[in-house]
C-alpha cells in the first residue's frame, strides 16, 4: 500500500470493496457506481476515451455538478501518479488522527 492508499483506508475502504472495484463490471456494486468506475477508468487511461455513450451514461446517473465534483476528485487522485513516478510514495499508509 502506498501514499494513495491513505485516504482509502481513512474512509474505511477494505479488501471486499477493494475486490469489488477491482472487478466492478461483475460486481454487485449500482449502476451508478458502475458508470462513475467507467468514467474513472476512461478518464485515468486517457481522457478521448470518455466517448459519447459513457457521457449519456452519465448524464442518466449525475447532475452536472455530481461530474464536476467527480473529475475534480479524479484529477486530486491522478496527481499522486508524479510521486509513483518520482518514487516517491511511502511504503506504507499513515494514518492521520484529526
Amino acid at each position: 500500500m502506498g501514499y494513495r492508499d491513505a485516504g482509502a483506508l481513512q474512509a474505511g475502504v477494505d479488501d471486499d470493496m477493494l475486490a469489488l472495484v477491482d472487478d466492478h463490471e461483475h460486481s454487485a456494486l449500482s449502476p451508478k457506481q458502475k458508470a462513475a468506475l467507467r468514467f474513472a477508468d476512461a478518464y485515468l487511461n486517457g481522457p478521448v476515451a470518455v466517448d459519447d455513450e459513457l457521457r449519456a451514461e452519465l448524464d442518466t446517473y449525475f447532475t452536472p455538478a455530481e461530474l464536476g465534483s467527480l473529475l475534480v476528485r479524479l484529477i486530486q487522485f491522478s496527481s499522486d501518479k508524479v510521486m509513483v513516478a518520482l518514487g516517491l510514495d511511502l511504503d506504507e499508509p499513515t494514518r492521520q488522527v484529526v
